[in-house]
């Protein structure tokens, strides 16, 4: 059965995140190898700020872990400087070379295709304009006006409710094993996009369909 609605993950499942690491790695003296650590310790700490019930945006959570890891290193590091440089970084990111293909193939069967992301509303609409994707979505979700951030399964059936598609009848599409894992919790049917580095996470169920470009997704999808 096709599903009703597709909701994508946004960084480095439709964008791609590499082109930002020499930028994100002039917060750590140039050390690149120390991104990966920070975008780990961004998600971790995003996760604390759920179980606290936190208000912090995703952008303040990003500056306040780039310190830590800054500091972990012997390295100084302000927050306003680290907050600037991850905002102007993160907002200036490319599609994948499959992203907009697939987008436009799948916006023209009539399923609906919702962003759903962690960034703030501000900063998830301009990552998606400069990225010249967002005209293919339906909605654009940021967890922002949910309160938690995913893999919490109150997000993903706020986004649900939000776009008024039951939760059976909607698909998550990442490349993140944690967030697979969280629709799948929640009750979603799943897709895992094999980006490179990455892999679902062992300890859950597998996902509904496993690809290895956003190209495969859209044949699959208008298949079924």
């Amino acid at each position: 059965m096709k599903p009703a609605a597709l909701i994508f993950d946004v960084n480095e499942t439709l964008l791609d995140l590499s082109s930002a690491k020499p930028a994100l790695a002039s917060l750590f003296n140039g050390q690149e190898s120390l991104v990966e650590l920070w975008f780990s310790m961004l998600l971790h700490h995003s996760l604390v700020e759920s179980s606290i019930g936190g208000k912090h945006n995703f952008s303040e959570i990003g500056a306040a872990t780039a310190q830590m890891v800054a500091y972990g290193k012997g390295i100084s590091l302000s927050f306003e400087h680290a907050l600037h440089v991850i905002k102007d970084a993160m907002t200036t990111l490319p599609a994948y070379d499959d992203a907009a293909k697939a987008l436009k193939t799948l916006s023209q069967s009539g399923i609906k295709l919702i962003a759903l992301s962690n960034s703030p509303t501000k900063g998830l609409r301009t990552q998606l304009e400069y990225a010249g994707i967002i005209n293919y979505f339906n909605d654009v979700l940021s967890v922002e006006d949910a309160g938690r951030y995913k893999p919490h399964a109150d997000v993903y059936h706020w986004a649900c409710d939000k776009i008024g598609v039951a939760v059976e009848n909607c698909m998550m599409v990442a490349a993140h094993g944690w967030d697979v894992a969280g629709a799948a919790n929640a009750g979603m049917r799943t897709v895992f996009v094999e980006r490179e580095g990455k892999c679902q996470y062992p300890l859950s169920a597998e996902a509904s369909f496993s690809v290895s470009s956003l190209d495969e997704l859209a044949d699959i999808v208008l298949n079924q």
